[in-house]
């Protein structure tokens, strides 16, 4: 284990083929432990999207109009949001 800075770093061994094939999806400027650290965040990216989309294919959902907090609240907003967008004033 090596302290570098802030960070501790420790050494994992490869074969040459695994060596390789991290060699060959090197960004420019990266090191093998930045290439690592990228393809372990892109599988939790893609096992997150995975997970919501198993939630929106088997969950069990309530249309949200149904729901009397939910609508008091909308008409609320709908009272309180100006008519005329030209009547606002704008952002800069």
């Amino acid at each position: 284990m090596v302290i570098k800075g802030d960070q501790t770093t420790e050494k994992i061994l490869v074969t040459l083929d695994t060596k390789q094939d991290l060699s060959a999806i090197k960004l420019p400027g990266e090191r093998y432990g930045d290439v690592v650290a990228r393809l372990v965040r892109e599988r939790k990216q893609q096992d997150y999207i995975a997970h919501l989309l198993n939630v929106a294919k088997d969950g069990d959902f309530v249309r949200m109009d149904s729901d009397e907090e939910y609508t008091e609240i909308k008409e609320e907003v709908r009272g309180s949001a100006p008519r005329d967008r030209t009547a606002c004033t704008p952002i800069h």
